[in-house]
């Protein structure tokens, strides 16, 4: 077994279900890193080439024959551009790579996040999420980039050049190949390390982004209560943590990076002295070669650092590995269960929707009371349903299980359509909620959302059929007026309007209206309530609202109170 086929044994991939995840990820941009691999492996072929040029030049010139020495710094020419050449193709392949799998792994982690069929799974929150797609998923570039073609140029590459060493000093390769095994063992103590110490200050990026993110939110909450200074030293606290396990993470990262390095230092100040002694002839010892050229021995002390330059790349991935390791043990949490249904779009195609709850239950966590506790209804297709009762008693939660949202902790909830149930979908539900959730864009990127093929002459119909037609008058850029984030520049009416024309391009089966005059003015709600009377036409309706203006609008109205029905 060759010394580079040792240290990789040593340094391998662990067949644990951590590296079975990690491969399969690394699936979609694996030819491209293998193409990277075998370039960067034959790339020390153009190192061997300058280092013969260099030697012959010299060896010419100190043979005093000064007109042979041009071919020689033509080889180091053309090893220099052989060699720049194939890493600069290497680069791009591994870039490619990395860049398939960082874009497949962040849709599997949005469509977790966002799924469009069935209730969205617990999570870690948006700070989380937005780490988990970002931060984390990037954090496995080095390993896909660095690594997984280190191995394959461990290898190639190191191999190329100890058999050109060995063409011209036998003695100097025995010097390498026993000097390669003291690499792995030492590097396996540090990994110990690594994976750990990266992976709590993963957690701890992650975590303070949370808090950073709550605190934010509810800032004018703090002030209000006059928790400024107590929530300044909650941050402060958290942004020492994440430096210190920063700092031991490099700490780590310094230590295999110093060892690798007063390894290469170290034998290559032994191959130095041996060429030294064996150029002045001071050197006498059984079996070992006493008599070196100069040309030989610049040959090999050119080489014996490129030797050792793959070793280098793949200690520095495996630092990445175990890097890539622990951010794969928080994202792969968020995969679970998170694959995309299928593609299909049943938002009207089938006809009208039902909604059946059968003792429902659902309890959240670190809450005593449920809430909800063992709800029986059945909302029949095209039907309207109004839930009343008093904030906490569980509306939200009703509506977000018959949408399709959330999963109950025992009962069930189907969606029926034709005669047939099945389990409920987002997919077939439009939600309308206050305040109204846009995001920062455009009007038309918003209304966009809920069916992305829609053309701008189906978007100011909409407008006109909820009799908006004034609002996108208003607006200074019709379709194209930008909104902030939470719908900043735009009033909570203005907001509204626009969320019922969005549910209304979505032309779902299933209208789901969470308190949707709340907080406007009474000019506001009028028109609300106007735009609802056309807009729930047709379609089934749940609404929770505490407004009696609006409980004329539904068929039937049932009233809610600690989670059961009165």
């Amino acid at each position: 077994m060759s010394t580079s086929t040792v240290l990789l044994a040593e340094l391998g991939e662990q067949s644990d279900e951590v590296s079975d995840r990690l491969a399969e990820w690394a699936g979609p941009g694996l030819w491209e890193l293998r193409r990277a691999g075998l370039l960067r492996g034959v790339a020390p072929l153009g190192t061997v080439l300058w280092a013969a040029g260099l030697a012959w030049a010299a060896q010419r010139g100190l043979d005093g024959r000064p007109g042979e020495v041009l071919p020689g710094a033509g080889l180091v020419l053309a090893g220099v551009a052989v060699r720049s050449g194939l890493l600069a193709a290497a680069d791009a392949a591994a870039a490619r790579g990395a860049r398939r799998v960082r874009a497949v792994l962040r849709g599997r982690l949005l469509a977790a996040a966002l799924p469009a069929h069935g209730p969205a799974r617990p999570g870690p929150g948006d700070a989380g999420f937005g780490e988990s797609v970002t931060g984390e998923v990037a954090r496995l570039t080095e390993w896909l980039t660095e690594y997984l073609p280190a191995r394959t140029t461990m290898l190639l590459g190191s191999g190329l050049v100890l058999a050109a060493i060995a063409v011209r000093s036998w003695f100097v390769a025995l010097v390498l190949v026993a000097a390669t095994p003291l690499l792995p063992a030492n590097l396996k103590v540090i990994g110990l390390g690594t994976q750990a110490a990266v992976h709590a200050q993963l957690t701890a990026v992650r975590r303070h982004g949370e808090r950073l993110l709550d605190h934010l939110r509810g800032l004018p909450t703090l002030i209000g209560l006059g928790a400024r200074e107590a929530t300044v030293l909650t941050v402060r606290e958290d942004d020492e943590e994440l430096a210190r396990r920063t700092q031991a993470v490099l700490r780590v990262a310094f230590l295999a990076t110093a060892w690798i390095e007063l390894l290469i230092t170290g034998t290559l100040a032994v191959v130095a002295t041996y060429c030294g002694l064996a150029l002045l002839g001071y050197l006498e010892l059984p079996l070992v070669p006493g008599q070196l050229s100069l040309g030989t021995a610049l040959f090999v002390l050119v080489l014996t650092p490129a030797y050792f330059a793959p070793a280098r790349d793949l200690a520095r991935g495996y630092h990445a590995r175990a890097e890539a390791r622990a951010a794969a043990e928080l994202i792969a949490p968020l995969l679970e269960g998170g694959e995309p249904g299928p593609s299909a779009d049943p938002r009207r195609s089938c006809g009208a929707l039902g909604v059946r709850l059968a003792q429902v239950t659902v309890r959240h966590p670190g809450r005593a009371a449920p809430a909800l506790d063992g709800v029986s209804l059945r909302l029949a297709p095209g039907a309207f349903l109004a839930v009343t009762g008093p904030s906490g008693a569980g509306k939200s939660t009703l509506l977000a299980l018959a949408a399709g949202l959330a999963e109950p902790t025992g009962g069930v909830v189907t969606h029926e359509r034709d005669g047939l149930g099945g389990p409920p979908s987002p997919a077939s539900a439009a939600w309308v909620g206050q305040p109204a959730h846009l995001l920062p864009g455009t009007v038309r990127d918003n209304l966009l959302l809920a069916r992305p093929e829609a053309t701008d002459a189906e978007l100011t119909a909409a407008f006109g059929t909820l009799g908006f037609g004034e609002l996108l008058a208003d607006l200074p850029g019709g379709l194209d007026t930008p909104v902030g984030e939470r719908g900043s520049g735009l009033s909570s009416g203005q907001s509204q309007q626009l969320a019922l024309v969005r549910a209304l391009v979505r032309d779902a089966s299933l209208l789901c209206l969470d308190e949707p005059t709340a907080h406007l003015d009474p000019v506001a709600e009028a028109r609300v309530v106007a735009a609802l009377r056309m807009l729930t036409r047709g379609r089934t309706v749940l609404l929770a609202t505490h407004s009696p203006v609006l409980l004329p609008l539904a068929d039937q109205v049932i009233r809610l109170d600690h989670g059961r029905l009165r």
